[in-house]
């Protein structure tokens, strides 16, 4: 993937048909080779030198005045070019987000340094240096949209201004340029219930507290956390507000929650002509009711939402909703006759606008489709990257859409993404004839995780060539840590073949079982194969010293040990359930004590950044309130949200959906409750009776109405803890899979064949000792040796039996009977430790 800065081939261009994606009237994106892009002049004009140069000035302090920033003429895609020499770099660009693009691809490909939202690195010489040749890029889609509906839930409900002012750099230097903002949206709601016959005390609890507002938006729940203190609505209006116009200043477009419906209980009853469909349940919440559209009161209140949120936050072009979203009812309400309307009011509120909808299994519902414009919507795809998917064109009608993904959900602190898909798939698919594809998508349910994902994903809308996944991977190494070294780029290697090549079924990466409900029938999926993931663990703790002090360094060794440790859940709960089912005292106890150990070591490893800190998390709530007895309550719905969710008919559905491998988190709740359901299993067992049922929500109710303060800091040393991690875990027993077959399946009289016996190592970081295999069972001779010296880390051995013609011969005095097959033969290891 190494950054080439010479010309593309010029017969590499591809147009795009996004008519009418980009808001009004038709437009076509060029993928634009890099040597079309406008050489800088002398007299180049500036560019607004107010937000781009700040976000300079924030982002490189020691460095912003060897920068200049100028304007390359306006029309065709967005672009940037950086020239200059050592001490003064130049970027030209059409706007001032495209500039901060055009700053990070100079980081990375010329000084080796990385800026995101999860750990940078910024090594750089007090001289910056200059680009070997130009560099040159533009974006070959129009639309780069980012962010989830549940990110102002799942990443970070509490934030304050300066953390979204730093995730809006970061969004701009990954070439974002649409971003979902739902922040202060209850300020709207609220001056629109007051219009429509509610007081103000009715419309605050109805309000859901930050945690919970974007299933609140979603029409899932309302309420919860609730009421709303009036100083509280006023500081969310604030914010968003700030956000949307700091967008704004870097020619970035917000993207706001549309009107479709969404109203409280007694709504007719407080305007006439109203009518309202009831919309059931959601994981045991109630669902607030559905304004149906086609009334004349519809338009009256659209009309209102739309004037009352431009009044806070301004104008916005990008409208994004979904009607009906997971399992909504229409009633006796015709969907299209409803989409129609709801599309109706938009454009009477906001001629041209786009309606922005998210793709996600059956949505958008054909009806809706076969009603709308579809040359004024943009479908955000959050499936693009699974196998399933092959063809949006013919799903969607032609409808514009943007190439999408959703790595993350809940906010689970999980590891890994479809990156061959994307890899794979996204110049395909926008190349290709006929193609509707006119944009990017990055869509985690949480964000600033993964950094590596992100800096992948943000690329596919700057090249026109198809991206080298192998390549990317090496040069991400040299610049994640400033300087090539073969360990770091063997690391990525690993995570390239494991963790970034998914093989679930749906695509998502799994989290770990020690921050579940203690169960030992769960079922046990895995995403890659842990013992090749256990190779980039142990690169990295390879790594040089020297590029070993980075923050980017630290977060990414206290991920992959912490995933490391995550894996080794999904390979010991089917041992403990095999133990315990078969009545193994002896190993459950050794599993117990093991699988104890080890979320003890995950708490500690948390500890080493503050990315995996519970202590942060509560501290926004609590700064976020605007008195002590609100601070209270914030802290308890944030602790909600990642333990039960909400009350007990939700934590049915919901419990832990939100889990995370956080420092405190998991050393005083979940530890605590597989520690007492192992210790039942055991009691159980010895005493021969069944284990005592455990009420889960009890506990973890009460771990919510606590409130004690837990470290905002780092507490450990990741290199130090890492290599405790690595020695736990290299020494650590039960972590081989054994097979075996036979050829045929069963021997019947007269038939020979073989046995095979195949010994994997499941411990990617050690190899084994001496291992002997003995088959009983059936009568067989060795084919070569039944003992190997070892087995390699991650690797397997195997011995095979040869078995002769079976006869057998029944008792002279007993009746003849058919002969039956033998059954499959047994066969018993012992391992040695490696020494």
């Amino acid at each position: 993937m190494a950054e080439q800065s010479s010309p593309s081939n010029p017969s590499r261009r591809t147009v795009l048909s996004t008519a009418g994606a980009v808001g009004a009237g038709a437009a076509v994106g060029v993928v634009t080779p890099a040597h079309a892009a406008p050489a800088p002049s002398a007299v180049a004009p500036p560019l607004d030198t107010g937000p781009a140069r700040d976000a300079l000035v924030r982002l490189l302090p020691g460095h912003a005045d060897q920068v200049r920033l100028t304007a390359l003429p306006d029309g065709g895609p967005d672009r940037f070019r950086v020239t200059g020499s050592g001490g003064r770099v130049e970027i030209a660009a059409t706007g001032p987000a495209t500039a901060l693009t055009g700053l990070h691809w100079y980081l990375k490909y010329t000084c080796k340094a990385h800026l995101t939202w999860a750990g940078s690195q910024l090594d750089l010489p007090g001289r910056l240096p200059a680009p070997e040749r130009p560099v040159e890029r533009a974006a070959t889609v129009p639309h780069r949209f980012a962010l989830n509906d549940t990110h102002d839930g799942y990443t970070g409900p509490y934030a304050d201004w300066p953390r979204w002012e730093r995730l809006i750099d970061v969004l701009a230097l990954h070439g974002c340029n649409e971003v979902l903002v739902t922040p202060g949206q209850e300020a709207v709601y609220h001056r629109l219930l007051l219009d429509f016959g509610y007081t103000d005390e009715e419309a605050r609890a109805w309000l859901p507290a930050p945690s919970h507002q974007p299933w609140w938006l979603l029409q899932n729940m309302s309420g919860y956390g609730g009421p709303l203190s009036p100083a509280l609505v006023e500081r969310r209006a604030e914010l968003g507000a700030r956000v949307t116009a700091r967008l704004r200043e870097l020619g970035m477009r917000p993207v706001l929650p549309g009107y479709f419906g969404t109203v409280p209980d007694g709504f007719p009853d407080r305007n006439p002509g109203a009518r309202v469909v009831p919309q059931g349940g959601w994981n045991g919440l109630r669902r607030p009711d559905w304004l149906d559209p086609r009334t004349e009161v519809f338009p009256q209140v659209a009309a209102a939402f739309y004037r009352h949120q431009e009044e806070l936050f301004g104008e916005a072009r990008y409208v994004k909703m979904d009607l009906l979203h997971e399992g909504g009812t229409p009633g006796d309400v015709p969907v299209a006759d409803a989409a129609r309307a709801v599309e109706k009011a938009l454009h009477t509120a906001r001629p041209g606008a786009t309606w922005v909808i998210l793709g996600w299994q059956n949505n958008p519902r054909p009806d809706v489709l076969a009603a709308v414009d579809k040359s004024r919507i943009l479908i955000v795809d959050g499936l693009s990257d699974l196998a399933t998917v092959t063809d949006r064109e013919k799903d969607w009608g032609g409808a514009p859409y943007a190439f999408g993904t959703i790595p993350n959900f809940g906010g689970r602190t999980t590891l890994g993404a479809n990156t061959h898909r994307w890899t794979g798939k996204f110049t395909e698919w926008r190349d290709r004839p006929g193609s509707t594809l006119a944009g990017t998508a990055y869509m985690p349910e949480s964000a600033e995780r993964d950094p590596a994902a992100f800096e992948l994903f943000s690329e596919l809308a700057w090249r026109a060539e198809p991206v080298d996944r192998e390549d990317w991977f090496r040069t991400y190494a040299d610049v994640r840590y400033g300087r090539e070294d073969g360990h770091a780029r063997e690391a990525f290697a690993a995570l390239a073949a494991t963790a970034y090549r998914l093989t679930t079924a749906d695509g998502r990466p799994v989290d770990s079982l020690f921050t579940r409900r203690p169960s030992v029938t769960a079922s046990v999926t895995t995403a890659f194969e842990s013992a090749r993931f256990d190779r980039a663990f142990a690169e990295l703790l390879a790594v040089r010293p020297s590029l070993r002090g980075s923050d980017a360094y630290a977060y990414d060794l206290t991920d992959i040990a912490r995933q490391a440790l995550a894996d080794r859940s999904r390979l010991l709960l089917p041992q403990l359930r095999t133990a315990y089912q078969g009545k193994d005292r002896a190993a459950f106890g050794v599993l117990s004590a093991l699988w104890l150990k080890l979320m003890r070591l995950a708490d500690e490893m948390a500890g080493c950044h503050r990315a995996f800190l519970l202590g942060p998390w509560l501290e926004d709530a609590k700064r976020f309130a605007t008195s002590p007895q609100e601070a209270l309550r914030l802290e308890w719905t944030a602790r909600t949200l990642i333990t039960t969710w909400a009350d007990r008919p939700a934590a049915n559905n919901l419990s832990n959906y939100a889990d995370r491998d956080w420092q405190g988190l998991l050393t005083d709740l979940h530890f605590p409750q597989w520690r007492a359901y192992l210790d039942e299993l055991a009691d159980a067992l010895a005493a021969g009776r069944a284990p005592r049922a455990f009420d889960w929500y009890v506990g973890e109710e009460a771990w919510t109405r606590e409130s004690g303060a837990y470290p905002v800091r780092a507490t450990g040393d990741p290199y130090r803890t890492a290599l405790r991690v690595h020695d736990a875990l290299a020494s650590a027993p039960y972590q081989g899979a054994v097979t075996v077959t036979a050829d045929p399946v069963s021997f019947t009289p007269g038939s020979t064949g073989t046995v095979t016996a195949v010994l994997r190592n499941l411990n990617g970081l050690r190899a084994t000792g001496r291992v002997d295999f003995a088959l009983s069972g059936l009568d067989a001779e060795p084919e070569g040796a039944t003992r190997l010296r070892h087995i390699p880390a991650a690797g397997e051995g195997s011995v095979r039996w040869r078995v002769p013609p079976v006869t057998l011969h029944p008792p002279a005095s007993a009746p003849a009977r058919p002969a039956r097959p033998r059954p499959t033969p047994r066969c018993r290891i012992r391992r040695r430790r490696a020494g």
